[in-house]
């Protein structure tokens, strides 16, 4: 049985993983009799490893390595590396039938077969779906929602859906960080409009074991804590939620690909990491040299009403509107 094999970024942080989940799962969804390899310069086996599609991950730094992990008889290969001319030459030396990855105005841009321009103003995740899709049409919300409907099956009757999902992460910094003190300011004003009977869960890494022990002193009954739950978990919660308002961290890339309305808040306008759609916001500092932490909390409130009030189409259509920064 002839591998496809997929090249994944060479970043190790979580969000770099999720977004190119919908992906494999495209990917096994069309060629459900083929191994799924994947290819990462780091070691991070443990996200992948874990999904229903892939049969195998490799860790290879060394060129001689990754030349290795895309063997000669491969059906085909997916590179989601956006500028590195060393995946092009390994397809080139290797030639399998099917060559897709990103054009990026380099001379590897002709090794291609299937190929789609890198474009910084596009979400990551959409980019990548856009790739397979000049290979074979698909609609990429419903891809999404899919992928992360099956990542969730194993929990769903184990894991409490969540109403409104709170995500104060930011793995990068405290740059990213839009404080507790305003998520809880923005409960609160939700909860008021709501009319007193809202749910909330936040969702917090290791990162933020301060946050998870003062949220656990307050002992609100209206708050429910997610703390260092693995991504299926995440999945279970978040794909019927309400409402999700989050920092730029990993775990908004999963609230972004189960398709429920969604408000990201940013240090900076960030469209590599924003899935701009009718029913998503992004709200960014007005001065953005004044840090995140200036956005007041009812500008994030008043973006929560916008995609409340915004009707989630059924079918999640493939039109991608533009976001609010």
């Amino acid at each position: 049985m002839s591998d496809i094999v997929v090249f994944v970024r060479s970043q190790s942080r979580y969000g770099d993983q999720v977004v190119a989940f919908p992906a494999l799962y495209l990917l096994k969804k069309w060629w459900p009799d083929r191994r799924i390899r994947v290819v990462s310069r780091y070691e991070v086996g443990h996200y992948y490893t874990s999904l229903p599609w892939v049969d195998e991950f490799v860790c290879a730094d060394a060129f001689g390595d990754q030349l290795k992990a895309l063997p000669s008889g491969a059906c085909a290969s997916l590179s989601l590396h956006h500028s590195s001319e060393r995946f092009a030459l390994i397809n080139l030396l290797r030639r399998p039938a099917l060559r897709m990855g990103f054009k990026n105005r380099r001379l590897g841009d002709c090794v291609w077969t299937h190929s789609y321009t890198k474009d910084i103003r596009e979400y990551i995740g959409l980019a990548n779906l856009r790739l397979l899709e000049t290979l074979r049409g698909h609609d990429a919300q419903s891809t999404a929602r899919e992928c992360f409907s099956q990542i969730a099956a194993p929990c769903e009757g184990k894991v409490k859906p969540a109403e409104i999902v709170l995500i104060p992460g930011g793995g990068s910094g405290e740059f990213k960080r839009w404080s507790l003190d305003r998520y809880l300011a923005l409960a609160d004003m939700l909860q008021a409009q709501l009319g007193g009977c809202a749910e909330f869960t936040f969702v917090l890494g290791p990162a933020e074991a301060a946050e998870h022990e003062r949220l656990a002193r307050m002992q609100r009954r209206d708050f429910r804590l997610a703390f260092c739950r693995p991504v299926a978990e995440l999945a279970a919660l978040m794909q019927h939620a309400r409402l999700i308002v989050s920092n730029d961290c990993g775990p908004s890339h999963i609230a972004q690909g189960v398709c429920v309305p969604y408000v990201g808040v940013f240090n900076d306008s960030n469209p590599e990491w924003f899935w701009a759609r009718e029913y998503t916001r992004a709200v960014v500092p007005q001065d953005v040299s004044a840090g995140i932490n200036s956005i007041p909390a009812d500008r994030v409130f008043q973006a929560c009403l916008a995609v409340l009030e915004e009707p989630l189409l059924s079918d999640y259509a493939s039109v991608d509107a533009v976001g609010i920064w």
